[in-house]
């Protein structure tokens, strides 16, 4: 699932501005536009930003207060909790529909085919709005009328066997059912659209993540009950149908009505089905290895597709080299729906999308357009290899598809679209995901979750940005080479099945020690051969010494991040962490501890140097003593850093003489942390104004947006609070600063 975005500015960090009035700020060289806020710093203090608290995703649970479940017909209902038993799993779904694209409603039977762990007499399974007109156990013995039980809180039916199903034995089961199309964007729904002469057409299509394939059809609608999907849907003959496989034959049957059989689809989850009824028309080419792609739109935009279609072949070509496994479905379709809620959704082999997603209008459509529909399109690819060739098991695992997506969106277009600059836009990504992770509300990136409001509430920037930020941190350390050997490992490993987080951490240990490492990836094997020959420092890079769940669950497993306080004493650098939180109650950042992979260069190497943080505090030693360091090369690592002492002065003075001895995002990372820094009172406003002052000659647009974003915010709250003496001065220093 792609969340929409919206392209504003970021944030300005500073949640608290306050100067002594008494005090004085400190030379230092370029100090001379210090004097034009001699007179504004005693009045800053008036300044305060409330930050606002937001939601946060704990929902209390819904079922901590237990009752005992009553079926609508007054019976005892047999099961009590929001997740189905273990007791049966489905094998294959024979799926049946009938859209009535005029009456908005659809009748359907499916038949599921069990496999029974455990000897029962009941079924437990997903419906919502539902009515089952009928069901039949199909067994061995014969077949036999089952009754049906409904408990509408839970979502679940239970059917009532005077049979004991062994385990061991075949058996399924048959379900007739009729719904309404639901009006919600969710499930199986109705939309529509306008053609250019005012005709308004309808069409029945889905979105079933997280949990509403139960909306559309009785099933085990949980992401661990994978299964195969054989489709068929009735339809007029002015629309056609379109589903996850690609159609074997249309039946004609009573009524002018047609009917079209689909392939069976390979072992997914519930929520990656889809089908939808429509009057489309599209555009297709193959990719390099033989896969149909295809762009389903509305009969007046089918000009707009020629864009997505080209990006669409180049993504899913790369991501098959990439990862080295095929892309398992001969065909993949990608469709722009008129009313769609999501930003898009990765429904194996029928991904879907908002129009403007996926259309691209060369005589409207901007740069920033073109870039959207790059990147959503590679996000929804790489979930069918995250996400769909592999699923995390439960929920509360979700960033291992939607982090991993987020992150491969980057890993892919910095290589198929290099003009497209990617880079910057990550680093954006990562600083929003920061102000989030900044207040009380956050959450882990894996949080335990049950009913479907929680579950919902995991669709945020935690999951998707927090978690392509921590991933391209552990990328960053262990370095991409082996990287992407783990991930290969790890989506080879798990194909078709579920996963929790420790199954990718074991799949990025001692990589080159794998018993099934592919020879055949010439280079991995050659990077795996040098590592036997370097030296032990560079083991870090492999991850051969590296307990990488022992890092990376103190990532995942609890909420925010940590600042990093450096402070230089000769060849010295102590170093202590802390968590980064917008709070007033200093007793909410106790108690917090990672495994921070710290990255920095000094002024006198330019080469990158690692250091894992393990404790409160530390000491590393430099060879020399140095001019300055830097901490978190190129803003890879998802912390902050404090430069304790005379770090910032250095820092300050490295800029103002030679900025480009750093990278455009670390000159970005410097003006984001120093700002988020005055924000929680650890620096002085004066400090990161004058830092700010050497963006009179930057040339990078993301240092460049990331000191806009911070002093025009400061510029408002001025101009809100009725100053206009200290407005016209900020004013001024922003206009001169950036007319450079």
């Amino acid at each position: 699932l792609f969340l929409p975005e919206c392209s504003s500015p970021p944030q300005s960090s500073l949640s608290l501005l306050f100067l002594s009035v008494g005090s004085s700020a400190q030379k230092r060289q370029g100090g001379e536009l210090q004097a034009p806020f001699a007179i504004m710093f005693p009045f800053l203090f008036l300044i305060f930003i409330l930050v606002p608290s937001s939601p946060g995703a704990q929902i209390p649970n819904q079922d901590q207060t237990k009752e005992i479940p009553i079926a609508t017909n007054g019976q005892l209902f047999p099961w009590d909790r929001m997740r189905l038993p273990k007791t049966i799993s489905p094998l294959h779904y024979d799926l049946s529909l009938h859209p009535n694209l005029t009456t908005l409603d659809f009748t359907g039977v499916v038949r599921i085919d069990l496999d029974v762990h455990e000897d029962t007499s009941v079924v437990i399974l997903h419906a919502k709005k539902m009515h089952i007109s009928s069901a039949l156990l199909l067994a061995p013995e014969g077949m036999r009328v089952l009754q049906v039980l409904e408990y509408p809180r839970s979502h679940q039916l239970a059917l009532m066997s005077d049979l004991v199903l062994t385990k061991g034995r075949n058996y399924a089961v048959q379900l007739e059912f009729a719904a309404n199309l639901s009006d919600s964007y969710h499930g199986f729904y109705k939309g529509s659209y306008r053609t250019s002469s005012g005709e308004v057409r309808v069409l029945a299509s889905t979105q079933f993540e997280a949990t509403f394939a139960r909306g559309a059809f009785p099933c085990f609608d949980e992401p661990a009950f994978k299964a195969n999907f054989t489709i068929r849907i009735i339809r007029e003959p002015r629309h056609i149908a379109i589903s996850n496989m690609p159609k074997v034959k249309t039946v004609e049957l009573p009524g002018n009505l047609l009917q079209d059989h689909f392939d069976t689809t390979v072992k997914m989850s519930t929520y990656l089905v889809a089908y939808i009824v429509s009057d489309f028309l599209s555009v297709s080419k193959t990719t390099q290895h033989g896969v149909k792609i295809s762009i389903y739109a509305v009969p007046d935009k089918i000009n707009q597709t020629a864009f997505a279609l080209d990006a669409a072949v180049k993504l899913l070509d790369f991501y098959d080299d990439y990862f080295d496994i095929p892309y398992p479905l001969p065909k993949q379709d990608l469709a722009a729906i008129p009313d769609f809620q999501s930003g898009a959704m990765e429904n194996w082999g029928l991904t879907t999308y908002r129009e403007t997603g996926l259309l691209f209008d060369p005589d409207k459509s901007s740069a920033s357009d073109k870039l959207g529909i790059t990147k959503v399109i590679a996000h929804e690819l790489a979930h069918q290899w995250f996400g769909n060739l592999v699923t995390m098991e439960w929920w509360n695992d979700l960033w291992l598809n939607e982090g991993f997506a987020k992150f491969m969106e980057f890993v892919s277009l910095d290589i198929t679209y290099p003009e497209l600059q990617v880079d910057d836009f990550f680093l954006g990504k990562c600083f929003e995901a920061m102000e989030v992770d900044s207040l009380s509300s956050s959450h882990p990136v894996s949080t335990p979750v049950e009913n479907p409001t929680q579950i919902q509430e995991m669709f945020d920037d935690v999951s998707y940005d927090k978690g392509a930020c921590i991933l391209n941190m552990l990328r960053d350390f262990l370095t991409p080479e082996a990287f992407e050997i783990g991930i290969i490992r790890y989506l080879k490993r798990f194909s078709y099945q579920n996963t929790v987080n420790s199954h990718l951490w074991e799949s990025l240990t001692n990589i080159c020690s794998s018993d099934n490492l592919d020879e055949g990836r010439m280079k991995h094997a050659e990077f795996c051969s040098k590592r036997k020959h370097s030296s032990g420092s560079s083991k870090w890079y492999s991850g051969d010494e590296l307990d990488v769940k022992a890092i990376m669950d103190t990532w995942t497993l609890q909420e925010g991040f940590p600042l990093v306080t450096v402070e230089v004493k000769g060849r010295e650098v102590r170093l202590s962490q802390e968590r980064f939180l917008r709070t007033d109650n200093p007793s909410l950042t106790e108690g917090f501890l990672w495994q921070i992979p710290l990255t920095y260069m000094t002024s006198a190497s330019s080469s990158v140097h690692r250091f894992l943080l393990k404790t409160k505090s530390d000491v590393l030693y430099l060879p020399e003593e140095v001019d300055w360091v830097k901490f978190n090369v190129n803003m890879s690592g998802y912390y902050m850093v404090h430069y304790g002492g005379e770090g910032w002065n250095s820092i300050i003075s490295l800029l103002h003489h030679n900025h480009t001895a750093l990278s455009g995002n670390d000159r970005a990372s410097l003006i984001h942390n120093v700002f988020q820094l005055v924000g929680v009172e650890k620096v002085r406003l004066d400090t990161a104004l004058e830092l700010s002052l050497y963006l009179s000659k930057e040339t990078e647009i993301m240092a460049v947006w990331q000191g806009f974003g911070e002093l025009v915010p400061l510029y408002k709250l001025m101009e809100k609070r009725d100053m206009a003496e200290l407005e016209n001065q900020m004013k001024s220093f922003i206009v001169d600063l950036f007319r450079g």
